[in-house]
């Protein structure tokens, strides 16, 4: 698996999200969301659910996809709802 946290960075700015607005849909600080997509804390489990869902991906698609096809299938779904 590659880093989790490459993919929610990467996915992050193909979104044009802040860290601030995806942690308020996390529930958690500005602080704990940098911390974790910077890699000096974990995201949990339900961490990782609730990014999956922002991004309207399974939990299995965001952990599992290599981070170029996972990023590509990102950049059509913000194509799609630029539409």
């Amino acid at each position: 698996m590659e880093k989790i946290t490459i993919k929610v960075r990467k996915l992050r700015e193909i979104y044009g999200y802040s860290q601030e607005y995806v942690a308020f849909e996390m529930g958690i600080s500005q602080a704990a969301y940098s911390k974790k997509e910077s890699g000096r804390t974990r995201f949990t489990l339900e961490c990782l659910e609730k990014l999956a869902d922002l991004y309207r991906f399974s939990l299995m698609e965001l952990v599992s996809l290599p981070a170029q096809e996972l990023l590509i299938r990102a950049i059509r779904n913000t194509d799609r709802l630029a539409a």
